[in-house]
């Protein structure tokens, strides 16, 4: 890829992880409004983005933050309500907020990271047919030092919001950010249907930490 395209594709990398970052309201709702009323805003959120959806791939709108291989395919931020949905009604406050994180922080640093060293779009590889590799060692490297520093910031709201849990551990963080770098970094597959990483960080990173938090 030539310089010039490598900074319109960070440009626009950049643009799309702006809109990603929305995600960071899921924790702030889980520490203001509880987990009950977070859970029905986001199911909210994702019947009225499903009515979009389907508006969009019949043809009658058009979505800026849509990549070119979802053209005629469920775009990922559908799959980015859906786990946050799941991550929210499956886990315990501390652990949903410590899984957001990684999704908005983990993933966006990856997207950027992604855009500048070549290789990285593994998922539109094996979609397209072309093979499953991970993601090249730098881009993973990121990834997981940001999802550590998510980690981190989660214990810090843990222990301002949620006094007296002690829940989330340095291992326990610890075993969050790895299985967050884990399904952002690698194609995972269910028969031919790639697993879109919107979906898997989250639900990935907070069973790898509950199940740390019962050892």
């Amino acid at each position: 890829m030539m310089g010039s395209q490598r900074l319109d594709s960070l440009a626009m990398e950049v643009k799309r992880k702006g809109i990603h970052l929305s995600g960071l309201s899921v924790p702030a709702a889980i520490i203001l409004l509880g987990k009950n009323a977070t859970v029905g805003l986001v199911a909210i959120a994702l019947l009225a983005a499903l009515f979009l959806e389907r508006r969009r791939l019949a043809g009658k709108i058009r979505l800026p933050s849509v990549r070119d291989h979802e053209a005629d395919r469920v775009a990922g931020y559908i799959y980015y309500i859906f786990g946050a949905l799941l991550t929210v009604l499956l886990f315990p406050p501390q652990i949903a907020i410590a899984a957001m994180l990684m999704l908005s922080l983990g993933d966006a640093a990856s997207g950027i990271f992604g855009s500048i060293v070549r290789g990285s779009a593994v998922r539109t590889r094996a979609m397209e047919g072309r093979g499953w590799r991970p993601k090249p060692f730098p881009v993973v490297a990121g990834t997981f030092a940001v999802c550590l520093l998510a980690g981190r910031f989660a214990q810090l709201i843990e222990g301002a919001f949620f006094p007296g849990s002690e829940l989330l551990s340095f291992s326990v963080f610890l075993a969050g950010a790895a299985a967050a770098t884990f399904a952002d970094a690698a194609p995972l597959f269910i028969r031919r249907w790639v697993i879109d990483d919107n979906l898997s960080i989250p639900v990935f990173s907070g069973a790898a930490m509950l199940l740390a938090s019962l050892l």
